[in-house]
Order: C-alpha cells, then sequence, then structure tokens
C-alpha cells in the first residue's frame, strides 16, 4: 500500500483494556501496511465509562484525511455512517450493527467461550449453574443466551431462579449481585458473570460475607482483563480478543480500500476460556505454562505489581503537572499546547471553531506541537474534514506504534473545536480515563475560564459605562441624568424637566415579547434624541420611563412645545418583528425654579403630572401644579389608610352567587373584596385596589380572602345537603405573580380542612399570558392540589387557544362587556356564542358575568351557557345575607 493511507476509527473512547485493545490492533495492522491511523473521540472530552449511546457528532471529522472508517460500538447514529459511505468512505463496523448498512461487522463470538464456560463448570461437577449480568446490553444478553444453550447441550433445563439481573457492567453491580445471591440462601454451586469487573466485584462481596470462592460457589468471568490476573483467587475468564478484532476490521478495511470483494455483514472472532482459579481448577491444573517455584513465582508477579504501579505513577505525575500548567491559564495561553511538552505525546495542534453552524465547520488552528520543535501557532483555517493538519499525519508515520487522537474540546455546554495529539495508544487506564480524555477536558475549563477573565475584564468596562448609561438604549441613566440636572440647577439656568412615560408598553410585551418590547424601548430612545437639542439630556429612568432635562428653555423651545414635539416624533409606528405597532406617550412637565432645591424633588413632580395627564388621556401631556400634588397626596393617604385598615380588621368577603341559569339555582360565591371604612361606610374595591396592587398590599389582602373564603365556605358545608356548594376567589397579577399563592392556598385548605375541589381561582387572560411557560407551572401546581381554575373576562385579553388549551383551565367566564350587548349586538352574540362552543369542545364550564336581565339570561341559554351571575340574581351581600341564598 502506499505511505499515505490513512485509516479513520470513530469510537466512544480512545483507551482501556477494550477501546484501547481494538486500537492498538487496528494500529499495528495499519503498521504492517505502511498506514497510519486516525482515532476520532465521538463523546464529549471528560466522559467517564457508561453505556456507550450514540453521540451527537455531526461535523465530518478527517473525512479528507482517511480512506475509511473503523467504527466502534455505537460511536455515533446510523445517519452519520450513511453520510460517510455517501462520500465514498468504505466502512467497517465492530462490536455493533447497524441495519441500515450494508458493511462488514466485526464480532466476537460470545457463544464460544461461554459454552467452553459451562462445558469446563460442569466438567467440575457442576449442574446448579447461575448468570448475573447486565442484560441491557447485547452482548450481555448473547452471552445469556449462549449459556443458557449450552446448558441444555449438557442436559440441563435452565432454571429461572438462577438469573440474577444486574444494573450495569462494572464491580459495584458484581458486589450488589453477591448479596442477592446470598439472600436467596446460595441456589447455585457456580455462575457466570457478564464482564470481569461484575466478577471481581461478586468474588469480593462473597469473601467479604465470609463465603469462598471457589468452595462455596465458583465463579467465571469474561473479558480477561488485566485485573483478572491479579484477583484473589485468580479469576477463570474468557477471552475477549479485542487485539484480534481490532486487527480483523483493519483487514477488511484495508482490503475494502483497495477494492477487494469482502463478505458483508457478520464476520466472527472466536472467544476461549482462559482457566485459572477461581472456577475450582489447582494452579498446576490451569494449562498456564509450567510453574515457576513459589519464590521465583512471587517474585515475577511482584516485578509485574512494580511495573504496573510504576507505568500508573508515571501518568498520575503527568496529569497532575498538565493540569498544573492547565490551571494556570491566566498565566500562560493554554492553546499554544506547550503543556503538551510534559507529556509523551510526539506532535500535537488545536483547531478552534469559528463557524460551528456550517455543515463543514472551519477550525482556526490557533495552537501546533512537535516534539524538540519550537510551538509556533500556524495562521491557517481548514475545514474541520481535512483536520488533523498533516503534518501531525507525517509525525505518526514516523513511529509505528503511534496514532493521531482526535478529542474534541467539549464538555456540557462549552464546545471549543478539536484537540489532536499523536501518541500511542494507552490500555492500562481505566475507560474514560485516559490522558488524551483528561487533557481535553482540562484545556476546555481552561479556555472556559480565559473567557470569563475576558468576560470580566469586559465586563469592568460596562460597570463603568453602566454607572452611568443605560445598557439597552444608551441613554444617559438615572445616576448621570440627575448629577446633569443639580448641575443646571446649581448654574441658575432656567431648566424644565419632562417626564415621559409610554402608554401600552405592557401590551406589547405580552403579545410580542420582551425582544419586541427591548427593541421597541431603543427606537423610541432614538425619536426622542433626534427630537432634542444637543444641550438637552435624555436618559432612561427604568421600564418604559424616559426622563428629558431642558437646559435653558424659551421660545420657541418651551416644554410644550418639545412635548408636541416629541407627541410628533412617536406617532408614526414603529416597526417590530415585521408588524407595524403604534404606542403613545404620556408626559409630565416641571418647570425649575427657586422653591425647588433638590432636583429629586423635580422629577417626583413631573412624575405626578405624568400620572395626572396619563389619567386624563393618555397620549397628552400636563404640567405641573400644585392641585396634582394634592391628588398625589390623597392616593398616598389611601395607602396609609388601606395599612391601617389590613391591621384593624376592617376588610369585609362579600359573596355573589353564581347560578343555573336554568332554575336560578346557587351552585357557588364568588368572593369579592369590600372595606368598611370608619367614617367612608363600606368602600368598593374600585377606591383602593389599585393603589393595594401597585403597592404589594394586594398580597397580603389576597391571603387573607383565601383563608376567610375557605373558612365561611367550610362553615356552610357543615349543614347538611350542602356538600357541593364552591367558592371562586380572584387571583390579582401581583399575588399571582409575587405572592406565594400555592402555599397560601395549601394553609388555607388545612387550616380550615376544606376539600380542594370546593375552591376556584379567577386569574384573567392578561395575567396568564404575562409569561405563559411559568403560569402553566403555577397553574399546574394548583390544579395538583384539587382547586379549580377559571379564565375571568375571557374574550377580553391577548390570549391564544393553543396556550389556552395547554392550561389546565377548567372554566371560562364570559366578560361582562359581551353579556351587556346581547341582543342589541349581532356581534355580541356570535362572539359568545363561539366562547361557547370553544369552551364546550375543551370540556370547560362556562359562566356569564352580569347578567343582569331575564333577555340576557333567556339569550344565554340559547347559546349553550349553563351558568351565570348577576343582579338579576343577587348583588354580592355579607356572608349572613349569602346564606338565605343558598338553597
Amino acid at each position: 500500500m502506499s505511505g499515505d493511507l490513512t485509516l479513520g476509527v470513530l469510537t466512544p473512547f480512545l483507551g482501556g483494556w477494550y477501546f484501547g485493545g481494538l486500537l492498538r490492533g487496528i494500529a499495528r495492522s495499519a503498521a504492517v501496511e505502511g498506514a497510519s491511523v486516525v482515532a476520532v473521540q465521538t463523546l464529549d472530552a471528560g466522559t467517564d465509562q457508561t453505556e456507550v449511546e450514540p453521540s451527537d457528532l455531526s461535523y465530518p471529522v478527517a473525512w479528507r484525511r482517511v480512506s475509511g472508517f473503523i467504527v466502534i460500538i455505537n460511536a455515533v447514529h446510523p445517519g452519520y455512517l450513511a453520510a460517510v459511505q455517501e462520500a465514498g468512505k468504505p466502512v467497517v463496523i465492530v462490536s455493533h450493527e447497524v441495519p441500515e448498512l450494508d458493511c462488514p461487522v466485526v464480532v466476537p463470538d460470545n457463544g464460544s467461550g461461554i459454552r467452553e464456560a459451562v462445558a469446563h463448570l460442569v466438567a467440575h461437577g457442576h449442574e446448579r449453574i447461575a448468570f448475573a449480568g447486565y442484560l441491557g446490553a447485547k452482548d450481555i444478553r448473547q452471552r445469556y443466551e449462549a449459556y443458557r444453550e449450552a446448558l441444555r447441550t449438557h442436559g440441563i433445563e435452565p432454571d429461572p431462579g438462577l438469573l440474577f439481573p444486574i444494573e450495569d457492567n462494572q464491580m459495584s453491580s458484581g458486589e450488589e449481585a453477591a448479596r442477592v445471591v446470598i439472600g436467596a440462601g446460595m441456589p447455585a454451586t457456580a455462575v457466570i458473570t457478564g464482564t470481569d469487573a461484575n466478577a471481581i466485584g461478586l468474588m469480593q462481596g462473597l469473601i467479604a460475607a465470609g463465603y469462598r470462592v471457589p468452595e462455596d460457589l465458583a465463579v467465571v468471568g469474561f473479558d480477561d482483563v488485566r485485573g483478572a490476573q491479579y484477583s484473589l483467587p485468580r479469576l477463570t475468564t474468557v477471552n475477549h480478543p479485542v487485539d484480534t478484532i481490532g486487527r480483523t476490521a483493519a483487514d477488511l478495511l484495508v482490503r475494502r480500500i483497495r477494492g477487494e470483494a469482502v463478505p458483508r455483514g457478520r464476520q466472527y472472532v472466536s472467544t476461549s476460556l482462559v482457566v485459572r482459579e477461581s472456577c475450582g481448577c489447582r494452579r498446576h491444573d490451569t494449562g498456564e505454562a509450567p510453574t515457576l517455584p513459589p519464590l521465583a513465582r512471587m517474585e515475577a508477579e511482584g516485578r509485574a505489581h512494580f511495573r504496573e504501579r510504576t507505568h500508573l505513577q508515571g501518568i498520575l505525575s503527568k496529569q497532575y503537572v498538565v493540569s498544573m500548567d492547565l490551571l494556570r491559564a491566566h498565566e500562560e495561553d493554554p492553546r499554544r499546547l506547550s503543556w503538551l511538552g510534559r507529556t509523551s505525546a510526539r506532535a500535537g495542534s488545536l483547531g478552534l471553531w469559528t463557524d460551528p453552524s456550517r455543515t463543514d465547520p472551519p477550525l482556526d488552528l490557533v495552537g501546533v506541537y512537535t516534539r524538540d520543535k519550537p510551538s509556533t501557532a500556524q495562521p491557517l483555517v481548514i475545514p474541520v474534514s481535512e483536520f488533523p493538519p498533516p503534518d501531525l499525519l507525517d509525525v505518526a508515520r514516523q513511529d509505528g506504534d503511534a496514532v493521531t487522537f482526535v478529542v474534541p474540546v467539549k464538555v456540557d455546554g462549552s464546545d471549543w473545536g478539536l484537540l489532536a495529539v499523536v501518541d500511542a495508544v494507552e490500555t492500562r487506564t481505566g475507560t474514560g480515563r485516559e490522558p488524551i480524555n483528561h487533557w481535553a477536558a482540562l484545556l476546555t475549563v481552561a479556555l472556559d475560564y480565559q473567557q470569563v477573565l475576558a468576560t470580566l475584564r469586559e465586563q469592568e468596562e460596562r460597570l463603568r459605562v453602566a454607572a452611568q448609561y443605560d445598557h439597552l438604549t444608551h441613554l444617559p441613566n438615572r445616576t448621570l441624568f440627575l448629577e446633569r440636572l443639580r448641575e443646571a440647577m446649581r448654574d441658575g439656568e432656567e431648566c424644565a424637566v419632562l417626564f415621559v412615560d409610554l402608554d401600552g408598553f405592557k401590551v406589547v410585551n405580552d403579545s410580542l415579547g420582551h425582544a419586541a418590547g427591548d427593541a421597541l424601548l431603543i427606537q423610541v430612545a432614538n425619536r426622542i434624541s433626534h427630537s432634542l437639542r444637543e444641550r438637552d439630556t435624555a436618559a432612561r429612568f427604568g421600564g418604559d420611563e424616559f426622563l428629558i432635562l431642558l437646559d435653558g428653555v424659551a421660545d420657541p423651545y418651551t416644554p410644550t412645545q418639545v412635548a408636541e414635539r416629541l407627541h410628533a416624533a412617536l406617532a408614526p409606528p414603529f416597526r417590530l418583528q415585521g408588524q407595524e405597532v403604534v404606542v403613545t406617550a404620556s408626559i409630565g412637565i416641571t418647570l425649575g425654579g427657586p422653591r425647588y432645591a433638590d432636583p429629586e424633588d423635580l422629577v417626583r413632580d413631573a412624575d405626578i403630572a405624568m400620572y395626572w395627564s396619563k389619567s386624563q388621556r393618555k397620549g397628552s401631556h400636563a404640567l405641573f401644579d400644585v392641585a396634582m400634588h394634592a391628588k398625589a397626596v390623597v392616593r398616598l393617604q389611601i395607602e396609609t389608610e388601606l395599612r391601617r385598615a389590613i391591621e384593624r380588621g376592617e376588610l369585609e368577603v362579600h359573596y355573589q352567587p353564581i347560578a343555573q341559569l336554568v332554575g336560578g339555582r346557587t351552585r357557588a360565591f364568588e368572593a369579592l373584596i369590600r372595606w368598611r371604612h370608619p367614617t367612608r361606610g363600606l368602600v368598593l374595591p374600585e377606591y383602593f385596589l389599585a393603589v393595594a396592587e401597585e403597592t404589594g398590599l394586594v398580597i397580603p389582602i389576597g391571603r387573607w380572602v383565601i383563608a376567610e373564603s375557605c373558612r365561611q365556605l367550610a362553615a356552610w358545608q357543615r349543614t347538611p345537603g350542602r356538600e357541593d356548594l364552591r367558592i371562586s376567589v380572584n387571583v390579582s397579577n401581583r399575588q399571582f405573580w409575587q405572592g406565594g399563592l400555592v402555599d397560601d392556598v395549601a394553609e388555607a385548605l388545612r387550616v380550615s380542612r376544606l376539600h380542594p375541589r370546593c375552591l376556584a381561582f379567577e386569574i384573567t387572560e392578561g395575567v396568564i399570558m404575562n409569561n405563559v411557560g411559568l403560569a402553566r407551572k403555577m397553574l399546574e401546581d394548583l390544579h395538583n392540589l384539587g382547586c379549580e381554575l377559571h379564565i375571568d373576562d375571557f374574550g377580553t385579553g391577548y390570549s391564544s387557544l393553543e396556550a389556552l388549551h395547554r392550561l389546565p383551565i377548567d372554566a371560562l367566564k364570559i366578560d361582562r362587556s359581551f353579556v351587556a350587548r346581547l341582543g342589541v349586538d349581532a356581534k355580541s352574540s356570535a362572539l359568545v356564542h363561539t366562547i361557547v362552543l370553544m369552551g364546550s369542545n375543551l370540556g370547560l364550564q362556562l359562566i356569564a358575568e352580569s347578567v343582569e336581565t331575564e333577555e340576557q339570561r333567556d339569550h344565554l341559554l340559547r347559546l349553550g351557557c349553563a351558568y351565570g351571575q348577576g343582579h338579576l340574581f343577587s348583588e354580592p351581600v355579607p356572608a349572613e345575607d349569602a346564606e338565605r341564598l343558598i338553597s
């Protein structure tokens, strides 16, 4: 073969007795052919050994460098292999079949070794032979079936009671199998395990419990790992000829590359029994080479142990040094790969993604290393299909035992690129613990750390800017605005402050999302800035609020004229996500003067004027006067008195019946808050609820209403015949999102001992659609308590039918505005009919609000609505009056 022949290997891991053994066999066969090997690890760096699942590899790694691929156990998805073959690269698979591909598959003949093991145990006189293994793995199932067939061959019917399934192929599962076997009364005299690790764990568990191996239980493993030679007793096992399997796969691939006819389908490699002592044989009966005298044997085994220990200590020492180098990423750039000089690697190359979204994404070769040569980065970008670079393959060809390993520099969410290293195959470390896997994981962390440092430096600069500027609009923030306002007041300049608040901004956020809301704020900021003079200051105060400092006011640049100019600038539609959106602004104006000593006072009064203008007509502006301040004082007074009302117990719950439209029978009550003011008498929520919501007082008020409603309903239900009576409670926006609602409900139900099915919560569409995903979780938590959920004022919000379908809703309350126009407005009738049909199709109850007349009730009945509430049945009344309405 030509000297540039390169065999590719796709493998989950690059070392250990199994994967490393296969690679060593492949490398030896390739060396005979004068070929080199590129072994690509398909799992992320740092992955520990688990039952292998196909990786998500999609990039054509090394496709232009190799002539064909050997694929080891489930390394990639079948679609990836199909693409490899379509690219003209022959494929040979090891120990795993892919039905979609017509190619050779090299597999161990699990049956031959198992049959030998069963025959050997039967020859020892065993008839009660058990099997312990992880049947979730295909190869273990094959070994189990071979065990059953072999028993029948010897006239022994397999006993289902002698099968001990375990959770995986590791030692810990073998130890668990020992506990199960002991717990079952030691029903077998011998056991065959799925793997050597299972067998060694099983023997350790038996010996720890006081049992003897093989006297009490003979044990046979499978794999013939290095540790089988050193276990006590030494483990009799089935040899898994990984080296031969690797050689066979490489030979088949070379023949396919040459164009020779190669049989498709399975190519079996025989397994064979390796007899030691755990089966019951004595050392001189094992068929091994003639035994040495005891002293010489101990000396030979000691030397072997010493070599193993020295090798592993060397690896550990190198890993420590490499780890320390990579942990000092802030001192020396790990991308230069100079740390590879402390390892056994002959050469290395690091490629970082530049555009991973492409089909054949490019890699920026930021680091190269060659032993005994300076490490200098090449200004080179190559596609991943041409990685590793040819220089590395040339180095690998100079050393017969060298392989070019390619490992993802990827851990969890961090994916930097690929690391290629030329080195010898490592078979003596545990799978997943091979040095190169460790290096790539540490390199990923080091690069993450570098990025964090760079980010911190950027954040320092951002913090400096953020201290004075808004991060979204890049306008001055509150701090810088107040500094400039204070300076203008100190200089005695005639100035004015405009407080700008967008009308309908929440609608944009709720309907189009926060990204659209941010885009709107940026466009608004630009229009405001372009409407001002260079000497003026426009600032963002937060949310959808902007402040403007007019530094010097005179005709034709009076504050009122500027406000009108701003209205005109904001009037044209904004383009958001392909839609045109119209928003207006309410503007409050304060003129500076000698009565203001503090800039905060000017801002406060401009804020008051803005709220006054918004209350009069959105999209308008108003100049502050003292009457506005008086109104703000009244609002503050309401807040103060409301706090006192909560403390003094001045709040009451009134109850309005929800009745069957046919017959008028009261089915439930809606709980409604009222305030028994000491001087004003009974105060309706319109007077105080907006203040409660704005200040957060709605949370303790809502908590009390829930508890009181549950207590009252539980008291009513103690009268026979009222067990099905229910109650519904309104939930405000802030209570739903910030009030610990689920915990409050659970506590109220616990104290009142009310059944959760009797309690319903009425929530408006706007509250839910503020964040459908999070609202769904909240609603599911309430539903899981057993409570019902009703959508209040349905038809007036911004819900989507798809989202409504996914939410655990039990009833819709048809908004009063539609009910009021029934029989008068055909569109209202059609809309109510549509809501009823939709609710019925979704299995929801329908409740009409504000049913005032017999005509409205009859119309609702014709449309299919079953329940209603309103003055036709009763106004909201205190509890004692409500009880008389219960039929």
